[in-house]
């Protein structure tokens, strides 16, 4: 049976008569698009003055880039790689998957970012979004807790109460797939929504929560900080093929914009390659662009960069961005069989690699 676990993703119709779309997205009446730093609302100085005859390229964000798991797209911006194709890439912040998808959708935005059972469930519900490369090939979220209470297996989550950055999301979804194929029934561990940052371990202290799940690099800034601190990659629990994460786009986007789809996606695979091939100039070029905790400390921003290189390649997927139909394929099988989507028709065209570098 289907059981919608994410938002309706109802249109949101085109900018009023006389408003710019960046003054679309920051209506409060909206209440889509959080207020950021300005470094993660404008394209940096590595744009300005460059060729960026293509125009502008919108990039809507589900999270603020204060996270390292945002590594490439900020490595487009900082290192360049948006000038030297010819894009101005702008960056927006939605406050969740579901209005970052919105905004796709309804033009204001032209890609975004969200995972298999975000993707699907759109689909699902009549919303033209496509699959234009996979950026993240691979569970990465951590579960952070406690030595004195470890959650080493699926059995350790029975009766316990773990937190979630947020209600029917992508996190949750994941996290209870890997509680099934663990053997568990996720209906036996409690879910409750917390921050995920390392203030949430305060929680732990005072027994409301027995874990909670971050980004690698929140968990890896968690654990300088705190000695008893410990944490288990959610995809060790268990396998989940349809943990990753993809750029989207629509079907009209790709008919009426392809040559700003092409130029953001060959921008970020050079970013990708970048940070693949030289890890350590790749912090000192976003440290030139960005400061926030987890990039500022030097372990941190070395062990989040591996995590985020295992997830752009790997011996069986070389190619940044490229999707490989037969994973793709068993990521939409493995959330039919857990009854998290209806039977897909044909999935192949729910993908596109041709707007990729040959």
């Amino acid at each position: 049976m289907h059981r919608s676990m994410t938002p309706n993703l109802s249109t949101l119709g085109d900018p009023p008569a006389g408003m710019s779309r960046r003054s679309f997205f920051r209506a409060g009446g909206l209440g889509i698009i959080a207020a950021a730093g300005a470094k993660s609302l404008v394209a940096c100085d590595n744009n300005r003055g460059s060729d960026t005859s293509l125009g502008e390229v919108t990039y809507v964000s589900f999270l603020p880039f204060d996270t390292l798991s945002y590594a490439a797209e900020m490595m487009a911006i900082a290192g360049g790689y948006a000038a030297e194709h010819s894009i101005d890439l702008q960056v927006e912040e939605a406050r969740g998957t579901a209005p970052a998808l919105q905004a796709v959708i309804s033009g204001v935005g032209l890609i975004a970012r969200c995972n298999t059972i975000d993707l699907v469930l759109a689909r699902q519900e009549g919303q033209p979004l496509v699959n234009i490369g996979t950026i993240g090939r691979g569970p990465a979220q951590r579960i952070n807790f406690s030595q004195r209470n470890r959650l080493s297996s699926p059995q350790d989550f029975v009766g316990k109460t773990i937190g979630i950055p947020s209600e029917g999301g992508s996190t949750e979804n994941n996290l209870r797939l890997t509680l099934q194929h663990g053997g568990i029934d996720p209906d036996d561990v409690t879910m409750q929504v917390v921050a995920p940052t390392p203030a949430s371990w305060e929680m732990i202290g005072r027994g409301q929560i027995d874990g909670f799940l971050t980004s690698p690099d929140q968990s890896f800034l968690l654990q300088e900080m705190e000695d008893e601190a410990d944490a288990v990659v959610l995809g060790d629990l268990a396998p989940v093929v349809s943990d990753r994460q993809y750029f989207v786009t629509t079907e009209e986007h790709i008919e009426n914009s392809a040559e700003q789809v092409r130029a953001y996606l060959a921008a970020l695979s050079d970013a990708v390659e970048s940070i693949v091939d030289d890890p350590p100039s790749a912090i000192a070029t976003l440290r030139e662009e960005y400061s926030f905790s987890s990039l500022d400390s030097d372990s941190v921003a070395a062990d989040a960069i591996d995590v985020q290189i295992e997830n752009f390649v790997n011996n069986d997927e070389p190619d940044p961005l490229y999707t490989e139909a037969d994973i793709w394929a068993e990521g939409l099988q493995e959330l039919e069989g857990a009854g998290f989507i209806d039977p897909v028709e044909d999935p192949d065209s729910w993908f596109n690699n041709s707007l990729l570098q040959s």
